[in-house]
């Protein structure tokens, strides 16, 4: 049985979150892209797995979710992720994440911090 799409996202971040990279593996399409501010835009599930193994600037995080919409194939996550970097400076950063669902899976994700505009 497939997993809803909230389901589907709160499994995907708490894999994150807990560094369980195999999880993570099993929530995402194999055609994925994730963009993020700033980064390259990682496309396939084997670079999102390397940028989550290898490259991801928080050493701890909790991510905490404030709100979540979902319509349809689409999903919209907001709220905040806190935890030390490799450096162990503070993180403290507020997100929406927008996530397109495909066959179950996640197809796309982009992530918005909360930053001083323009």
């Amino acid at each position: 049985m497939a997993l809803t799409a909230r389901t589907l996202i709160e499994q995907s971040l708490a894999a994150i979150e807990m560094g369980d990279h195999d999880v993570l593996e099993t929530c995402l399409h194999p055609e994925v892209i994730y963009r993020r501010p700033g980064q390259p835009i990682l496309s396939g599930r084997e670079a999102v797995i390397d940028y989550y193994r290898r490259h991801r600037s928080a050493k701890t995080s909790q991510i905490l979710v404030d709100e979540m919409v979902c319509e349809g194939d689409r999903v919209v996550a907001m709220g905040l992720v806190e935890g030390r970097g490799h450096d162990g400076a503070p993180i403290h950063e507020r997100f929406a994440d927008a996530y397109r669902i495909e066959d179950g899976l996640i197809r796309e994700r982009t992530t918005y911090f909360f930053r001083q505009g323009f």
